[in-house]
C-alpha cells in the first residue's frame, strides 16, 4: 500500500466503508474494484477494477508487494481498460496515480495511456478533494 492511503493500513471502519462503496458502486453501475486473485495459486493477490471518476471511468489496481514486477497490474488494467472502452463503450477509461508511483506510470504506459497532467481530487470529482494526481487517459 506504497501509494494508496498515504501508505498506511486502513483501519477496520475505513475497511468497512471501502466495501460498502464498492458494493454500492456495483449496484449502480456494475463495476467496483474487486478481488484480484492470482491464477496459479488462488491466493488474494491484491484489488483491481474499474470505478466512476467524475464523468469518467477510472482503471486501478493494488498488489501485494511480493507480487510486484510479474504483470498482474498490467493484465488487470488491461483487462479492466478493455471492459470500460468496449463493453460499457465509453469514449476513454482514465486512470488516476500519485505522482511519485512510477511502477503504476510504467504500467499506463505499456497500457497506451498519456498524462493528461496533475489534478486536484476536487478538479476530478474524486471523493477526496485534497488529492494530489497524475491523470492517464486512453481513447477508445
Amino acid at each position: 500500500m506504497k501509494y494508496v492511503h498515504a501508505g498506511q493500513p486502513f483501519s477496520e471502519q475505513e475497511l468497512d466503508e471501502l466495501f460498502t462503496r464498492q458494493a454500492r458502486l456495483l449496484a449502480q453501475f456494475g463495476v467496483c474494484m474487486g478481488a484480484l486473485v492470482e491464477k496459479s495459486t488462488g491466493r488474494l493477490a491484491g484489488v483491481a477494477g474499474t470505478q466512476p471518476l467524475g464523468d469518467d471511468y477510472e482503471i486501478g489496481w493494488w498488489l501485494a508487494r511480493d507480487l510486484w514486477g510479474r504483470g498482474y497490474a498490467t493484465e488487470a488494467g488491461a483487462a479492466t481498460m478493455h471492459h470500460v472502452l468496449h463493453t460499457m463503450q465509453r469514449p476513454r477509461a482514465v486512470a488516476i496515480i500519485v505522482p511519485d508511483n512510477e511502477p503504476s506510470k510504467r504500467v499506463v504506459d505499456r497500457l497506451g495511456m498519456k498524462c493528461e497532467g496533475r489534478f486536484t481530487g476536487a478538479q476530478l470529482g474524486h471523493r477526496n478533494p485534497d488529492l494530489v494526481v497524475d491523470l492517464f487517459t486512453r481513447a477508445r
